[in-house]
């Protein structure tokens, strides 16, 4: 059986009827099912009871890629450069991460999924590396191909990262204007820029917590070493098919 990989969604406004709808990108459901999960969309369910039946019945969860998180969530005033947050996208997120972290379900985090994982976990962010990161290179690359392989990123030696990319050096697009700037805990920064921005990161203590600045999803077809990340994710949900994950979760501070 493929193991069942949640994927969430955000609110949108369909642009051609103005209905609201939920939604995210095919790329991240393709590049599940091309690694042997079974992608599912989640939506932003409101009753938390009902948000729990689902979840428990998850192997994996990828927090995926999207608008920048509220400042307030790492203890910070906003910055003029910073944009503007969904506050109910932030929770549901936090919520559906939180869960994961409690029951040790394998997590893939993708860009603003890669800064969710590090916010939750206690770290920081850079809230504009243009402006608060000296000497940095472009990592906005928005009006590109969101396939262009914008730098090299290079991998640390003998970490876990490592030997499931199986490579020291790989290529990576680049998206974001936002980055790690202080680990929250347990956070290992496995993978960096030329520049030193952070663009890889594994949580030590977990049966699987990884994660990518960049956007693997859209390059896995043509740069190996993310298709191995995508199935190492898998192959770790699919161990934890045979795990019994308790559904039982305390909502305090997590909603």
């Amino acid at each position: 059986m493929r193991p069942l990989i949640g994927i969430p969604c955000r609110a949108l406004i369909r642009a051609e009827t103005e209905r609201p709808i939920y939604a995210n990108n095919r790329t991240y459901v393709h590049a599940v099912e091309s690694a042997g999960g079974l992608p599912i969309l989640i939506p932003m369910i409101e009753d938390f009871n009902v948000l729990i039946a689902l979840l428990s019945r998850l192997d994996g969860l990828l927090l995926t890629g999207g608008i920048d998180l509220h400042p307030s969530r790492y203890g910070e005033e906003v910055h003029s450069l910073t944009e503007v947050a969904d506050l109910e996208l932030d929770e549901f997120e936090i919520t559906l991460a939180t869960w994961a972290l409690q029951q040790d379900v394998p997590v893939l985090g993708i860009c603003r999924g890669m800064q969710l994982i590090n916010i939750i976990l206690g770290g920081t962010l850079f809230q504009d590396i243009d402006d608060q990161y000296p000497d940095s290179i472009a990592h906005s690359h928005r009006d590109w191909s969101r396939a262009h392989l914008a730098h090299h990123i290079i991998v640390e030696p003998g970490s876990r990262m490592e030997t499931i990319l199986g490579a020291r050096e790989v290529m990576v697009n680049s998206l974001h204007h936002q980055a790690i700037k202080e680990p929250g805990k347990g956070v290992r920064i496995t993978g960096r820029a030329p520049d030193g921005v952070p663009e890889l990161l594994e949580v030590t203590g977990y049966r699987f917590v990884m994660a990518a600045q960049g956007h693997p999803e859209e390059i896995y077809s043509i740069e190996p070493a993310f298709k191995r990340l995508f199935a190492a994710f898998v192959q770790a949900s699919s161990a934890c098919m045979d795990t019994e994950i308790v559904a039982e979760y305390s909502a305090s501070g997590a909603r």
